[in-house]
């Protein structure tokens, strides 16, 4: 399948301390790639020099369909419902309201709470309505950039969402996902970077999306701290 994510060289410097360097690497349609490491180690960084939120210094990042991208931190209108915001972006993007009800859906948001304001939503509620403004829209391979989707989400939460970022995949779509959470990332992903120091140490494919990947994948991020 086509490079839909294609990075080249990327970097990004505060001064003389680079956040990023030389980052080098390609996602495909129909593949999830996880960006894992410390906090400060470089991931968020990329994903917002990809996106072009942050110039980058060095080399060049290019993205073959408009993406959809989910922030580690977003603040939602506190007296606005989920149904609220979904139907806005519709409106502001040309699509039809009925998009918002099926990414709500999508999210695992139940019913119940589209009518309720957000200063009423738990954190996890929130981070639903967060995944389903991802995924609202007309284009369903469109590629999908997340940093920590998975944040205040319980377990059975996160499963959900994996199953729902599965689906997305299947039909093609293009994931870069960071996350802290070795497990999530061994569920979904089929290759993961090792980020420390904002240099891209390691790439390591997966196969068996096991225990035993998982606990290998800890200790190669170990090794790198």
């Amino acid at each position: 399948m086509a490079d839909v994510i294609h990075v080249q060289g990327l970097g990004k410097a505060y001064g003389r301390h680079w956040a990023l360097r030389h980052a080098t690497f390609t996602v495909r349609a129909g593949e999830a790639v996880g960006l894992l490491g410390a906090n400060g180690a470089g991931k968020s960084t990329l994903i917002k020099c990809l996106l072009g939120l942050l110039r980058a210094d060095e080399g060049q990042a290019r993205l073959r369909a408009h993406p959809s991208y989910l922030p580690e931190q977003l603040q939602l209108p506190e007296s606005l419902t989920p149904l609220d915001i979904l139907r806005c972006l519709c409106r502001a993007r040309g699509w039809s309201p009925r998009c918002a009800e099926h990414a709500l859906h999508e999210a695992g948001l139940a019913r119940r709470y589209w009518g309720k304001a957000i200063r009423h939503c738990s954190k996890g509620m929130r981070q639903r309505v967060l995944v389903a403004w991802c995924l609202c829209g007309e284009q369903r391979d469109r590629p999908l950039l997340l940093d920590e989707p998975m944040s205040g989400l319980d377990a059975l939460g996160r499963a959900e969402v994996l199953g729902l970022l599965q689906r997305q995949r299947h039909n093609g779509a293009a994931i870069l996902m960071s996350s802290h959470i070795v497990p999530d990332m061994v569920r979904l992903c089929d290759r993961v970077l090792l980020i420390s120091g904002g240099r891209i140490r390691e790439e390591v494919r997966l196969s068996e999306h096991s225990l035993a990947e998982a606990e290998a994948l800890e200790r190669k991020l170990a090794s790198w701290q």
